[in-house]
């Protein structure tokens, strides 16, 4: 590694810092970004972030030249780490990502947690890396585009259900958490969610829910945008599902919004999720591109590491 390089926690006072290192990254890897400041700002607050708790910050000469995203997260029965390393263009090849990976290893002490991590296909530096260290591709994110809102067909469970945009979030949370931990508990990226914890997170996006008979069946969580929209998240009570109410659900708010070409809807589903993949492109949803989630323990990356070091 440059001798000149330091790693060290991040800080408060390194969010414009972050924000330039990630326009440098993505003029030579577009998929990286860029990244404004509202966004990294808000993207902290997000409850496994803790703040940035866990994040590390590698520095030359008092230039930030590279960062480790690094968040733990609670499925419940067992917890993952997930990491992201984003390193400076004239950076690289100096063993910038190296230092910060062993400084995220150093965080946790249980030999078994697993570590996760997301790649495009078309990121070479990301791709070479993960293959270094032996991680295992278990599944893809794609990411989906919809323009033009196809209309669903009416199921009766569908027709008898009011949906309503949210104003007051904080009555809503502890359903929004309960639906949440139930149908996603299956996928790779789950992460366990409290009332307090989805009442934090449910402040900055714009709430839909379904009801039936004055009970929540599902939910939508939307990011708008000045051109365009984010379905940041959507879910139906896995004892409601097959219905007909998350294509309803999603065909209100995609319409609410007035999604077409000039401002499209974009959404990220599970390779795994079947069911999911299905419902968006009934309703006009079509891929874009693709993100590979990469899995390893903690004791195969250390092995993997110490291989390196011979």
């Amino acid at each position: 590694m440059d001798d000149g390089i330091t790693i060290r926690p991040l800080r408060e006072t390194d969010a414009e810092a972050v924000v330039a290192l990630y326009t440098r990254a993505a003029a030579v890897e577009p998929r990286l970004g860029p990244v404004t400041l509202p966004q990294w700002e808000q993207f902290l607050k997000l409850p496994q972030n803790r703040g940035g708790r866990d994040f590390r910050i590698a520095e030359r000469g008092g230039r930030l030249v590279g960062l480790a995203e690094s968040s733990l997260r609670d499925h419940g029965a067992q917890q993952s780490r997930f990491l992201k390393i984003v390193v400076a263009p004239e950076a690289r090849r100096r063993r910038v990502g190296l230092a910060l990976f062993d400084d995220v290893l150093a965080i946790d002490a249980e030999p078994d947690l697993t570590v996760q991590t997301q790649v495009s296909p078309d990121w070479p530096a990301g791709m070479a890396f993960v293959t270094r260290f032996g991680f295992v591709h278990i599944g893809s994110e794609i990411g989906m585009k919809c323009v033009e809102p196809l209309q669903p067909s009416r199921t009766l469970a569908a027709a008898r259900a009011s949906i309503e945009r949210v104003t007051d979030v904080t009555h809503c949370a502890g359903e929004v958490a309960r639906i949440h931990n139930a149908a996603y508990a299956s996928d790779a990226a789950f992460r366990l969610y409290s009332p307090e914890e989805m009442a934090q997170l449910l402040i900055d996006s714009e709430v839909w829910i379904a009801s039936e008979d004055g009970q929540m069946s599902g939910f939508c969580l939307t990011e708008p945008e000045q051109n365009s929209m984010w379905i940041e998240s959507m879910a139906v009570d896995p004892v409601r599902q097959g219905r007909g109410l998350g294509q309803l659900l999603l065909y209100r708010v995609l319409t609410a919004h007035d999604v077409s070409v000039e401002h499209p809807c974009w959404l990220n589903v599970s390779s795994r999720n079947a069911a999911a993949l299905k419902i968006y492109r009934r309703l006009g949803f079509r891929p874009q591109h693709e993100t590979c989630r990469f899995s390893a323990t903690r004791t195969e990356l250390i092995a993997a590491r110490a291989r390196l070091l011979r």
